[in-house]
């Protein structure tokens, strides 16, 4: 373990993925109403967290690797407070902005910790060309230094196929390891796409 850990200090990883705030809203459960078959609640507490492949960068980072994000988010309050968290953090930080879409935003509400329901704003539309090919200049630029790419994809449109391939073929020209990480719950995912990286942890 001592060994790994020192590994792990002197490595430098990219996390490429989508960009999530998690918002969680702690409630009282008041009783039913009278007007329709619904639980009504108070609102006791609410709070911001770092969600999707933004937590993943943070828990490398806590390792003490150095971490690079690279992710897309919205011209909005969402996107600058995951910028400023992960630089709290000690994530470098790379977020290119779409003007199309909002930071996914997932607002969950809970009586004693238990989940009532989730509202999600957000919208999965793939990236354009553009975009795409400005984060894979990014990281054209910076593989030199780098010992791992980690995509973390979490189908909200981030992660093309022409990323994959431009990321697998920055990879191997570089000697980069890759790692693939998908996340789906109420999307559908493909593992397959991930082709020629060194491990996957898929959690279709």
């Amino acid at each position: 373990l001592v060994k790994a850990s020192k590994k792990l200090e002197n490595a430098k990883l990219i996390v490429i993925g989508d960009s999530i705030v998690d918002h969680y809203v702690a409630c009282e459960a008041l009783g039913m109403s009278a007007e329709a078959p619904v639980i009504v609640v108070k609102e006791i507490e609410a709070k911001n967290f770092v969600g999707g492949a933004a937590i993943v960068a943070s828990h490398i980072a806590s390792l003490r690797s150095k971490c690079e994000f690279i992710s897309v988010v919205g011209e909005d309050y969402q996107g600058k407070w995951i910028h400023n968290e992960l630089e709290n953090n000690s994530v470098k930080v790379k977020l290119f902005v779409d003007k199309n879409r909002p930071t996914t935003f997932k607002k969950r509400y809970l009586v004693e910790n238990q989940k009532l329901f989730r509202v999600s704003r957000l919208d999965d539309h793939l990236i354009n060309k553009q975009i795409t090919k400005n984060i894979l200049d990014h990281i054209e630029k910076i593989s030199h230094s780098v010992n791992g790419i980690i995509i973390s994809d979490f189908v909200y449109g981030l992660i093309t196929e022409e990323l994959i391939t431009g990321i697998v073929n920055c990879a191997k020209k570089n000697n980069i390891k890759l790692f693939g990480d998908l996340q789906c719950s109420s999307q559908i995912g493909d593992i397959s796409r991930m082709q020629d990286f060194t491990m996957l942890c898929p959690n279709e």
